[in-house]
């Protein structure tokens, strides 16, 4: 598989992957061609925030398969990383400041220089294009979600336009931070479903649980589960089933998914706050203090 995997960039010791959508199912399909395990994360500012204090959610985002970057967040932070540099100590922060603007002027004007290096990949399309491969390929499909029948009402919707897949939704156990179950009830959810999920052997599981539970969840039992390969998806069943309603193209491509969830309610302003002042500020300081 070492070929078909994409470069690689690190971002607040985090890596992410310079890939696109076509190269992600190319590399779903040869794993599973060859029956070479996978899983896929998708990455985003928030989760990034998260890690820089949260270790062992930092060594699972980086031993992941394939870590896409799920945003022009993380774009835009590898573009103003590797724009150039200066030893002058003075014109530093000046400089970057500049290149800050810049980078975030051109999120709205000129897409095709931010996405030189790395395009966005969104881990909600990467889903649906895995969804409609899989249809062709009469691919078994296991839906993971939350105890709110997130992934039931995402899979009625599902069957109704993709035929040729077979599609199975389960409701997950409720975890805390950590991804373990947080009572014994929820234990023996938890080890019922694993085999329930051994038994149908899928091709692909779609964890749909919150960050960072949903990737320590998996991580966890990797190994243990016998399908060809997984995914985190986070609220994407949600949005999926018609629960919460998509952003305009524009609205995402602009890099304001945040202030949309924010004023349709999904996000708090701890999370919004957590995923672009406060990440910004660390990308910028990550920059000042390197030597240049």
């Amino acid at each position: 598989m070492q070929k078909m995997l994409p470069k690689s960039v690190n971002i607040l010791n985090v890596t992410i992957d310079s890939t696109s959508y076509d190269k992600v199912l190319r590399l779903v399909r040869f794993s599973l061609d060859k029956k070479e395990k996978f899983f896929i994360v998708t990455p985003n500012p928030e989760q990034l925030i998260i890690a820089q204090s949260d270790k062992e959610y930092r060594n699972v985002l980086n031993s992941a398969t394939v870590r896409i970057a799920d945003g022009v967040g993380l774009v835009a932070a590898n573009k103003f990383l590797n724009l150039p540099t200066t030893h002058n100590p003075l014109l530093r922060p000046v400089l970057y400041f500049a290149q800050g603007l810049g980078v975030g002027f051109n999120i709205i004007f000129d897409r095709e220089w931010l996405t030189a290096e790395m395009e966005v990949v969104r881990g909600r399309q990467v889903f649906l294009k895995l969804i409609e491969l899989a249809n062709k390929m009469h691919w078994h499909i296991v839906l993971l979600g939350d105890n709110k029948n997130s992934a039931q009402k995402a899979r009625s919707i599902l069957e109704k336009n993709y035929l040729g897949v077979k599609l199975t939704a389960f409701e997950g156990p409720l975890l805390d931070d950590g991804g373990f179950p947080v009572s014994s009830k929820e234990t023996a959810k938890e080890n019922n479903l694993i085999k329930k999920i051994n038994q149908l052997s899928p091709e692909l599981v779609f964890v749909g649980f919150r960050a960072p539970a949903q990737e320590k969840w998996l991580y966890r039992w990797y190994d243990k589960l016998k399908i060809g390969g997984a995914m985190v998806v986070g609220g994407t069943f949600d949005y999926i089933s018609g629960k919460k309603p998509l952003p305009p193209d524009w609205v995402a491509d602009a890099g304001l998914e945040w202030l949309w969830r924010l004023i349709k309610g999904d996000q708090t302003v701890k999370r919004v706050f957590n995923a672009y002042p406060r990440f910004a500020f660390k990308i910028f300081l990550k920059k000042l203090v390197s030597k240049g």
